[in-house]
């Protein structure tokens, strides 16, 4: 059976409001509907209409509709603020965050900020019943912690440790995430790690760093950190397969097993290895923290620790959403279950 052009409208309005769109901006008028689509000012009247019906839309005061949320979405509208930065792991917290929030009945909408100071972020605040903050890595303005610490508003920092500013925080990753993998490769006769780090600077990388350096000092021989970050929305992929390069280049690079902080540095050097007639798994163990279906996907697939099920925390966060007057109970910083580990072909034993 053909659909109508107000049934096919409808679905589109639909869709948008599902996805928080008209958040940001005002739905549009009847005429301004029919302009945009192609269609009479008759047939937008009737998506409007039947979108009343269903408690999707609701009439203002003076006449003019405005998205609501209803239908499967009764609990309100949460925010997923991500950095404007195309990175796995932050489309990783975003898509798990939305599809947890999705299913407990709110309604999502994500939004890119650039800087701690962008006015998206305190907008957001004033418009949604909940936050959910993925951390860019610069340190936070007093002004903005300020704003955020203070706001009626909840808000959790996602994928980043914002408790020492009194933030509740859910890391995206198992505790002791380091000491575990560091223990898989030891197991497979690995004494020295190197660590190489192209991640911007943040407290997540500097604990992995201390985490490293702590394991390290047990019966292990020393290993070398390389510590060569970029700045904000630098390409990590890039200077990993820069530096491991140049250090093959020059004769410098001696590691025989490497710890990477991130997916991207692993692939840097996988590329860099096998750019210079190495194989990853066979001349150099290489190894990453973080990675998930990407790590296992590129070849060689890379050992890591696997997607863990964070859901619990995440439920603690809704539920203190639904609830914003009560105080946040428990301890700030939120870990995700324990984790697996990954054994990929990049990692062999010595």
């Amino acid at each position: 059976m053909r659909k109508s052009k107000a049934f096919k409208l409808e679905a589109i309005l639909t869709e948008r409001i599902r996805m928080g769109d008209y958040a940001f901006v005002r739905f549009p008028s009847e005429r301004k509907l029919a302009q945009s689509f192609g269609v009479t000012q008759m047939t937008a009247r009737k998506a409007i209409l039947s979108l009343e019906s269903q408690g999707l839309l609701q009439r203002q005061s003076n006449g003019m509709a405005c998205a609501d949320v209803a239908g499967d979405w009764k609990k309100g509208t949460i925010a997923i603020l991500m950095p404007a930065y195309p990175s796995n792991y932050f489309f990783m917290c975003q898509r798990l965050a939305t599809q947890n929030a999705q299913e407990a009945g709110w309604q999502c909408r994500t939004s890119l900020y650039m800087h701690w100071d962008d006015a998206i972020i305190e907008e957001s605040l004033e418009r949604f019943d909940g936050v959910f903050l993925i951390p860019v890595s610069e340190p936070m303005p007093e002004r903005v912690a300020k704003i955020l610490t203070s706001s009626a508003t909840p808000v959790v920092a996602l994928g980043g440790d914002l408790s020492g500013y009194g933030l509740p925080s859910l890391t995206i990753e198992p505790e002791n995430v380091v000491t575990t993998l560091l223990d898989a490769l030891s197991a497979l006769g690995h004494r020295k790690v190197d660590f190489l780090n192209a991640q911007p600077q943040s407290d997540t990388i500097r604990r992995h760093i201390e985490e490293w350096r702590a394991w390290r000092a047990g019966p292990e021989e020393p290993g070398e950190l390389f510590d060569v970050a970029v700045e904000s929305y630098g390409d990590s992929y890039e200077k990993a397969l820069w530096f491991v390069g140049s250090r093959l280049v020059s004769g410098a690079f001696s590691s025989k097993c490497l710890l990477c902080s991130s997916v991207a540095e692993a692939i840097g050097t996988c590329r860099a290895l096998a750019s210079h007639g190495l194989a990853a798994g066979k001349d150099v163990s290489v190894a990453s923290i973080g990675g998930g279906n990407l790590a296992k996907l590129y070849i060689p697939s890379i050992t890591c620790m696997d997607d863990i099920d964070y859901s619990p925390g995440l439920k603690c966060c809704l539920d203190w959403m639904d609830a914003p007057s009560r105080p946040w109970e428990g301890p700030l910083r939120l870990w995700g279950e324990k984790g697996k580990l990954f054994l990929g072909e990049s990692t062999a034993r010595k």
